[in-house]
């Protein structure tokens, strides 16, 4: 389940995008900040974009290789969002449907069946219990300030830090680069709780494309073999 970890990083990166609204806090550059985040996900039908993401122990200053890949996600519909991520090297697919998780990895030939709440007792995956709950479950688990303003690959971002207000989460704290040009996530940096740093990075984003729906879902090799758990 370890391999699994860098895919749940990239669904939070994408679903706080797009599933936030307006917060109460005094901060008008934040409520500024997460109003126009908001208006996006209002207009928003579907987006792909190019993922980069990669680990690093910072207790022994040692990095694991990048992975790259392909994001495709299709907002909720009837409380039914849709996203699948591909990953080039190693191959290995993750797909959510609504509550449902499928996570296939091709060198061994197996597609494993789970859901957001089965994953959610599992340290790895227990990031999507709170990325695919409703955002008054992220608003009451995590403290959203603003940061500052930073410019990344040429692109000025707003700088928003998340934190856990309670304890037993694996992550101490989240940071996510937000475009001020477009108003959806181009960077994340997910820190654990025994320091480890997650960096993941967004890029060639295209808005509002159709696709094959029930492809995405279910473009698995057939002669997989099926894991429930």
């Amino acid at each position: 389940m370890r391999s699994l970890k860098y895919f749940i990083v990239a669904l939070l990166f994408i679903s706080f995008g797009l599933v936030v609204t307006t917060t109460t806090s005094s901060n008008s550059k934040e409520e500024m900040i997460l109003a126009n985040m908001e208006n996006v996900g209002k207009t928003l039908s579907s987006f792909t974009a190019s993922l980069w993401q990669q680990k690093t122990n910072t207790q022994i200053g040692i990095s694991d290789p990048p992975e790259m890949g392909t994001i495709y996600y299709v907002p909720a519909k009837n409380g039914k969002m849709k996203l699948r991520i591909d990953i080039q090297k190693p191959a290995k697919t993750v797909v959510v449907s609504g509550n449902e998780v499928k996570f296939y990895q091709k060198d061994i030939n197996q597609l494993l069946i789970t859901s957001t709440k089965g994953a959610s007792s599992n340290k790895s995956v227990s990031f999507l219990a709170i990325t695919f709950g409703s955002v008054s479950a992220m608003r009451e688990n995590y403290n959203i300030k603003y940061v500052k303003d930073e410019k990344i690959e040429g692109e000025m971002t707003s700088v928003l830090h998340l934190t856990p207000k309670t304890e037993g989460n694996p992550y101490k704290s989240v940071d996510v680069w937000i475009s001020q040009s477009i108003w959806m996530p181009l960077q994340q940096k997910l820190i654990e709780v025994n320091e480890d740093v997650t960096l993941v990075r967004l890029s060639n984003l295209k808005k509002n494309i159709e696709f094959d729906v029930k492809t995405l879902i279910d473009n698995f090799n057939p002669k997989a073999k099926v894991v429930k758990g």
